[in-house]
């Protein structure tokens, strides 16, 4: 394991002549704006990983160079001119060799920018933390997706149910009682009233015709025979109309009010058992809602379960987790309104430091970072045995100056 030990460059981009010796340690690396603190710390190491920029060389320059040693011995030196460019890898042993990819990779893989990660959206985040750790959510946010629409759905489809249910009375019988006969009964009394009243009116016509016929027959003896025949024929209907009359099954019924107070009550408990058979029948519907519900949440737990040994069994490093629709640290979501911004930071080198290859060096721009935060973030470097080159900017605008923090014990 190694660390940067020496940059030297000359005639590269902005910078003409420039050598910082870090000896290992962490340091603050700072300047005016387009003095070249980036490309001081970051051309080499991004010209290794295969970054080649347009332009290299300092304007008005013929040729120059970049060389980085490390504290274990190597160097790395690129020189360049206008037209042609040379890699060269020197071992401890002083020995030259051409840069090959596997050398560059082994010594500094393929970067994961902490600035660039920092400024992602929650979504990107996610995504290189999965890619970091070798876990795939495709599939399992596709299933998790579906679980969780049929849950809402269930859920919304429940609540309706629920906002429907009544009043269940479990006294009440499930089938109605016929009306029926009672109506007909009750339609016949009618219709019996109004032959009954017919008849006593043709008894009350027919008396009086009776009597005045009597006066007739004392005025007009000489229609006493025909007269008579008709009064004896009108006896012989009054006589009939009084039997038919006297019989109990012909007497004036009286007994309507009771018939319609018992229609009226089977009336008003089939109506109390139709609602109560609705209740029933809703609450069916409702039980039915439940347990869909119930189901659904039951799937989208098994899938967040599912999704959680995924993550316990993957290389994750330590205190990071997955929420909906982005990241999080310590339990927390991962953006400057949960956590510090030495929090934010520190987490972010714990990822660029997975990808780490033999120099266990981190880059990174602590422009809004005070010096407590910056405090916390040495602090964490030097229990991980890390190397920090943190870049600020000189508000003043001044050259590129450089200040060691600690030394490789952490001392400073």
């Amino acid at each position: 394991m190694s660390k940067v030990k020496k940059i030297t460059v000359s005639n590269l981009k902005a910078v003409s002549s420039l050598t910082a010796d870090f000896n290992g340690c962490t340091a603050i690396i700072t300047g005016g704006n387009n003095k070249g603190k980036s490309s001081f710390l970051k051309s080499l190491p991004e010209r290794l990983r295969g970054t080649k920029p347009e332009m290299i060389l300092k304007q008005g320059e013929k040729d120059g160079f970049a060389e980085m040693e490390l504290t274990t011995g190597e160097k790395f030196v690129w020189t360049f001119d206008g037209k042609k460019e040379k890699l060269t890898f020197i071992s401890e042993r002083n020995i030259p060799t051409s840069v090959t990819k596997d050398l560059s990779k082994a010594y500094f893989p393929p970067i994961f920018d902490v600035d660039e990660f920092l400024n992602s959206q929650p979504a990107k985040q996610k995504a290189t933390l999965q890619k970091l750790t070798g876990i795939d959510f495709t599939e399992i946010d596709k299933l998790y997706k579906e679980a969780y629409d049929a849950r809402t759905y269930a859920n919304k489809r429940m609540a309706e149910e629920k906002a429907k249910l009544g009043f269940v009375d479990p006294k009440l019988p499930k089938d109605e009682e016929s009306t029926e006969e009672l109506e007909a009964e009750l339609n016949g009394i009618d219709l019996h009233n109004t032959n009954f009243n017919f008849v006593a009116k043709g008894i009350l016509e027919r008396e009086k015709t009776y009597d005045d016929n009597l006066d007739e027959i004392k005025q007009l003896q000489e229609k006493v025979a025909a007269i008579e025949a008709k009064n004896e024929k009108l006896h012989v209907e009054i006589s009939a109309g009084k039997v038919w009359m006297a019989d109990d099954m012909n007497k004036l019924k009286t007994n309507q009010g009771q018939l319609k107070e018992e229609i009226d009550l089977i009336k008003k408990s089939n109506l109390a058992i139709t609602e109560n058979n609705k209740a029933l029948k809703q609450q069916d519907v409702y039980d039915t809602a439940v347990k869909y519900a119930a189901d659904a949440d039951a799937e989208v737990k098994k899938i967040e379960q599912e999704k959680a040994d995924v993550i316990k069994n993957a290389s994750m490093p330590d205190g990071f987790g997955f929420s909906d629709d982005g990241i999080t640290y310590n339990g927390y979501a991962f953006n400057k309104e949960q956590l510090s911004s030495s929090g934010v930071y520190i987490a972010a080198l714990k990822l660029a430091a997975i990808t780490l290859g033999e120099v266990k060096t981190l880059h990174f721009d602590a422009s809004f970072l005070d010096k407590n935060s910056l405090a916390e973030i040495e602090k964490w470097a030097i229990e991980n045995d890390l190397q920090l080159l943190i870049e600020r900017p000189d508000f003043e605008g001044g050259e590129i100056e450089y200040q060691i923090l600690q030394n490789m014990n952490g001392v400073a």
